[in-house]
């Protein structure tokens, strides 16, 4: 079992157990609700012994991998392994999402604070930071919690604000004010797409508000992109792409949507590690920012 410590300036840190009785735990899980076809999560935690935040975190995960369907405190076995609430036509699967978090988790440097934006991608790089030395997290959705007490050795804060009823983020103004409490190096968000109006997709208004607060504060901010087609949809919700230093995409980009990044002054970089495709203007943006401060880039 893992161990909590609440130290006196209100940081978590944990001593991890077996990471490996979380995965059996998982496919236990996804094997029960194949089964029977739903199962409730009252139900999952009276079987497994284990709190319902455990069981929620752990019906997170399975739904991030298709394997699952939320809805209403029951799980429904998926009938494909296409993620909801994704571009038409997209599957994105386990091997187009692992190279992508391998490479955002190849930009995180060591004692550094890192963001964990709202939105299934952002969340999926949690296990990922576990091998980064001196990292602290800042959670902004309450469902991330549960998976990165059980994954990280780390400092784990959480923003403020009101919790969305739909999204489990916390959202508002004091959500936005409070990230000013914190040093960060790192912002990690998602994405739906990239628009055809040089904008980045987002699911709301409320997750628009907090990852550009967070992306102008950052140092560094990574946006992982569930789609690399470029999209038509007009939406409320946008990021601009001016405020994010890094974009990660699934796969190459359409010419169009390639032409977009680089007028936008990013450039690819080169990746022999997977399929995902990174562009990054961290060096301009970098020494834009030390210009405007007066500092040496």
């Amino acid at each position: 079992m893992a161990s909590i410590r609440h130290g006196s300036s209100g940081t978590t840190t944990m001593t991890v157990g077996a990471k490996s009785a979380v995965l059996q735990r998982r496919l236990q899980i996804a094997d029960w609700i194949r089964q029977h076809g739903q199962m409730r999560v009252d139900e999952l935690s009276t079987a497994l012994m284990v709190s319902e935040v455990t069981i929620r975190s752990d019906l997170t995960y399975l739904e991030e991998q298709g394997l699952i369907v939320r809805s209403f405190g029951k799980a429904i076995a998926a009938k494909s392994n296409a993620p909801r609430d994704r571009p038409a036509g997209m599957t994105l699967t386990k091997s187009l999402i692992v190279p992508m978090l391998r490479r955002a988790q190849g930009l995180i440097g060591a004692d550094q604070t890192v963001m964990i934006g709202p939105g299934p991608l952002a969340t999926q790089i949690i296990p990922w930071l576990a091998d980064i030395p001196g990292i602290a997290v800042l959670l902004t959705n309450v469902e991330a919690i549960a998976l990165a007490r059980t994954c990280l050795d780390a400092r784990i804060y959480c923003l403020g604000g009101e919790i969305g009823a739909e999204s489990g983020s916390f959202e508002g103004g004091n959500a936005v004010r409070s990230l000013d409490h914190y040093p960060l190096g790192w912002a990690v968000l998602d994405a739906d797409a990239l628009s055809a109006d040089s904008a980045l997709l987002l699911t709301s208004k409320a997750a628009e508000r907090l990852s550009e607060a967070a992306a102008r504060r950052a140092e560094r901010s990574i946006v992982l992109v569930s789609s690399p087609a470029l999209s038509l949809e007009r939406r409320a919700a946008q990021l601009p792409l001016g405020v994010a230093t890094d974009i990660i995409l699934p796969g190459p980009p359409s010419n169009r949507a390639r032409d977009i990044l680089l007028d936008a002054g990013f450039r690819p970089v080169e990746s022999d590690t997977g399929g995902e495709a990174h562009f990054s203007n961290f060096v301009r943006t970098a020494a834009r920012r030390a210009h405007s401060t007066g500092a040496m880039p």
